[in-house]
């Protein structure tokens, strides 16, 4: 009931957030919302890990895609909600704390999946959902006006959660394709359910309730398989008969053969983010701010796998069909610590940004080639590796002291890279592939015209 009449002269009042009767709604004090939002950011954060830890070992090119995505929008929301929580008379200190125990105990099970269906259940069916109810909770009884740039927040962040669910929810049908799959989904949504209602819901505003399913967490943080894997449909990774970091170079090869040789090297570059999330799982106590910066980049690797893999497509030929070597993830992860993997990203991406020689001199060889998906997708390419290259410059240069210690350690790390990875060309007959691909892409090209 409208308590009196309001002349606004027909215009919608309050900028059109609320009306009055729900701007006089009571809400949530600052100190419930702050307490709500660090619930939020514990959770946003512990899914940036959980995907971070599992990406490299998932064999899924589908499932590694969507995690480097998903990952980077769990750093963003934490990023997001760290920002809003310095807005409200509380420093964003003590953060990273953990704001209930019973909510650290069900995110160390959730990790602790040993399978993609149990993973991909945990994180879409089980947390993902409960953020979901808990923000559709939270901005129901919300003040709009009061708290708005909460509100804001918050209805962004919903989004992204509706979004990953239904991502998750296509997956798991695709991967529960027998009963024992199915069995385990259940079995494992109901492990997880329990020690959630041990912890009284997402928001803590339950009931508490004793968990008595036995836990496989020991209480030790959490060891990740840091081993790269790929499903069966894809052979031979360990394969480098193709140069292909030689063919986009060479002028004597035809114009299409450098814009797919181009094309074919962002799709390899699957293997960027596969050592990537081992390098943000493992590194502790950085600022919140690292692992958003190096969460983006993760995605942008992926990104330009996908950007290699439709470039194939709208050659015609699958992504999987041919190799996609795999050996500098696999090394990285077993034989080199997370500060040498990043140092090593950050010196080849560093040697990528000469004119003549890196990322710009490849745009010129798409663009010459007139082969607009390959000038597309180099131009973005161009963009993202300017970007992070200064990442690496930000958060290494003061581990060495200086630009110029931190290049002559990335050189010495490039040589010992080099020389841990001829051992992977043993791994492989080496069976020449290339031309075979070159003719099939001719032969698509053929077909589409005549």
């Amino acid at each position: 009931m409208n308590r009196v009449v309001i002349d606004n002269k027909g215009i919608p009042p309050l900028a059109g957030i609320c009306s009055y009767e729900e701007a006089c709604k009571p809400g949530f004090t600052v100190d419930q919302s702050v307490n709500l939002l660090k619930r939020f950011n514990f959770i946003a954060k512990n899914l940036n890990q959980i995907l971070s830890a599992h990406l490299a070992a998932v064999p899924e090119w589908e499932v590694k895609c969507a995690f480097g995505y998903h990952l980077w929008l769990d750093a963003e929301h934490s990023a997001a909600i760290r920002k809003r929580v310095s807005e409200m008379r509380e420093p964003p200190l003590h953060l990273d704390q953990d704001p209930d125990e019973q909510l650290r105990i069900w995110l160390d099970e959730a990790i602790r999946a040993e399978n993609t269906v149990e993973l991909l259940t945990g994180v879409y069916r089980v947390i993902r959902p409960e953020i979901v109810k808990a923000l559709s909770q939270y901005i129901g009884n919300m003040n709009k006006m009061t708290e708005h740039p909460t509100y804001r927040l918050l209805r962004g962040m919903l989004q992204d959660e509706e979004e990953m669910i239904a991502w998750g929810e296509a997956a798991l049908a695709a991967l529960m394709d027998s009963p024992e799959q199915a069995s385990i989904a259940e079995q494992w949504e109901a492990h997880l359910r329990a020690f959630l209602l041990a912890a009284g819901g997402v928001s803590g505003d339950l009931d508490a309730v004793v968990c008595e399913a036995i836990p496989r967490s020991d209480g030790q943080r959490y060891e990740m398989d840091p081993m790269p894997r790929r499903d069966e449909r894809f052979i031979d990774p360990y394969n480098t008969s193709a140069k292909i970091d030689s063919y986009f170079w060479d002028e004597n090869c035809s114009p299409e053969e450098r814009a797919y040789s181009l094309i074919y090297k962002r799709l390899r570059e699957m293997d960027v983010p596969e050592w990537m999330g081992p390098i943000l799982y493992k590194t502790e106590g950085k600022p919140w701010e690292y692992y958003t910066d190096l969460s983006r980049q993760l995605w942008d690797e992926t990104r330009h796998a996908m950007l290699g893999e439709i470039g194939l497509y709208f050659g015609g030929v699958p992504f999987y069909k041919y190799p996609i070597h795999m050996g500098s993830s696999v090394i990285l992860n077993t034989e080199f610590s997370p500060q040498e993997a990043h140092l090593i990203l950050w010196r080849i991406e560093q040697s990528l940004m000469p004119k003549h020689t890196g990322k710009q001199k490849e745009w010129e060889i798409a663009k010459d080639t007139n082969n607009p998906i390959s000038l597309l997708i180099q131009d973005y390419d161009w963009a993202d590796e300017v970007l992070h290259a200064q990442i690496g410059r930000k958060w290494l240069v003061p581990d060495y002291g200086s630009l110029a210690a931190m290049t002559e350690s990335g050189d010495q790390a490039m040589k010992a890279w080099g020389q841990a990875n001829v051992k992977t060309a043993d791994w492989s007959e080496q069976a020449e592939w290339w031309p075979q691909f070159m003719e099939e892409i001719r032969a698509n090209e053929l077909a589409r015209k005549g």
